[in-house]
């Protein structure tokens, strides 16, 4: 092993193992993790948001990505070559559930970066011109989304379980919702979400209370609490079975499922196992892919998920399959009776260890980073629940029982409760 391998091993480990400090700043909570090695530092700004709290659809996406198009001190040319010239790039999002900014730096800038990101999170100027730039960029990565006639049907299934909550909706909203979004409208969203608090973490080579001590100053003020809007909802359309016309594509694109369970609910792992067996661990693992692709040939691609995007509202029992209009009835069949396999007869000799072994083997690529480390830390904070401390998640795995999982399973998996969307060529 050369000795740059041996350094980067040296930091994985340190980031592995290194444990948080965490303070509140008002309605921020502050997590900083030293990690010595490497000179880096990652930081990041997490609001409370997202489309269950914007007015106009698409609105919690821009005003995430504002954050990073100028301030009140600089306009989005001068601020992005003052961070540039020192190698960093903010990353401003918005999600389903929360809009922020990141910023990677070298680890002696890190008073920089950390002023910065208040800037940005703070003092954002919404600018009429940069917004019309962001709406656009929306815009074309929408209709690129709505051209692929997966991604088009997969829109279609959402609505279909979580109408009439705005998950069952896309993130970037419509064209028109889009073109009604103005300055004020970002300046509302942006002020209700500082009242609704969040998270601040940092992880790197850097001095905890130091760090503590600079950010006390930064976001330094205590925001008026806002009153979370109200949501409507989870009612799902009320036919069990629709086909949308998916697009100019020569195949059918399947999907089935129902609601499960939300992110820090005591059966989710058990369900993530649960979901390794059928089909979410890899191309040709699982139940769904290996009866479907490699056994009866219906497919060419299938897979399965059992929590696939929970949060803080229930995420979703799924199967998608890709196969021809001839052998789309045929696929169904199948996997409903692996579904029913499952609900029915439970866990098969060794399926437990492989799916436990799969996801031990994969937890020291979930931490290989400090970017990694600072969204683990996010997730902790904003879901409750350690999956940032060492080890836990691993206790966790390791402690799942072949009675655990069956339980889960029977409690969440519901084949009666099934509804299926197929998206049809035109």
């Amino acid at each position: 092993m050369s000795v740059e391998q041996t350094k980067v091993s040296e930091l994985e480990e340190s980031i592995a193992s290194a444990a948080a400090h965490h303070v509140d700043l008002g309605r921020l909570a502050v997590r900083v993790c030293s990690v010595p090695g490497l000179p880096l530092v990652s930081a990041r700004v997490i609001l409370r948001a997202g489309v269950m709290a914007e007015a106009i659809p698409g609105l919690s996406l821009v005003t995430g990505r504002m954050l990073a198009e100028g301030t009140k001190r600089r306009d989005w040319r001068q601020l992005a070559v003052d961070l540039e010239d020192r190698g960093m790039y903010p990353q401003a999002f918005g999600t389903a559930e929360s809009l922020g900014v990141s910023l990677d730096a070298m680890s002696w800038d890190w008073g920089v970066a950390l002023d910065s990101l208040a800037e940005m999170v703070l003092e954002p100027a919404f600018d009429e011109d940069r917004l019309a730039f962001t709406k656009r960029q929306v815009a074309a990565e929408l209709a690129s989304l709505l051209d692929q006639p997966d991604v088009r049907t997969g829109r279609a299934f959402l609505e279909q379980l979580y109408h009439p909550h705005p998950l069952g909706r896309p993130l970037q909203g419509t064209e028109g919702s889009l073109q009604a979004i103005r300055p004020e409208d970002c300046f509302d969203l942006h002020r209700r979400a500082l009242g609704w608090g969040g998270c601040l973490t940092v992880a790197g080579d850097v001095d905890e209370d130091e760090v503590i001590a600079v950010l006390g100053e930064a976001f330094e003020g205590r925001p008026v609490v806002e009153t979370w809007p109200e949501v409507p909802p989870i009612l799902g359309l009320p036919e069990t079975r629709r086909e949308v016309a998916a697009g100019e594509s020569e195949q059918c694109h399947l999907f089935l499922g129902h609601l499960t369970v939300p992110r820090r609910h005591p059966d989710f792992l058990a369900l993530e196992v649960a979901g390794i067996v059928l089909g979410s661990g890899g191309d040709l693992a699982g139940r769904i892919p290996r009866r479907l692709r490699e056994q009866e040939g219906l497919a060419y691609h299938a897979g399965a998920g059992t929590v696939s995007g929970a949060g803080s509202v229930a995420g979703r029992f799924q199967i998608y399959v890709g196969t021809g209009p001839r052998r789309v009835a045929k696929a169904e069949q199948s996997a409903r009776e692996e579904i029913e396999r499952l609900v029915d007869r439970g866990l098969e000799p060794g399926e437990l260890e492989e799916a436990r072994s799969f996801l031990l083997g994969r937890e020291p690529f979930r931490r290989e980073t400090l970017r990694q480390r600072a969204d683990a830390m996010a997730v902790a904070q904003i879901y409750g629940i350690p999956i940032d401390r060492p080890g836990w998640r691993e206790a966790q795995i390791e402690a799942l029982t072949k009675d655990d999982v069956e339980s889960a399973v029977r409690r969440w998996i519901r084949p009666d409760l099934l509804r299926v969307t197929v998206g049809v060529p035109k």
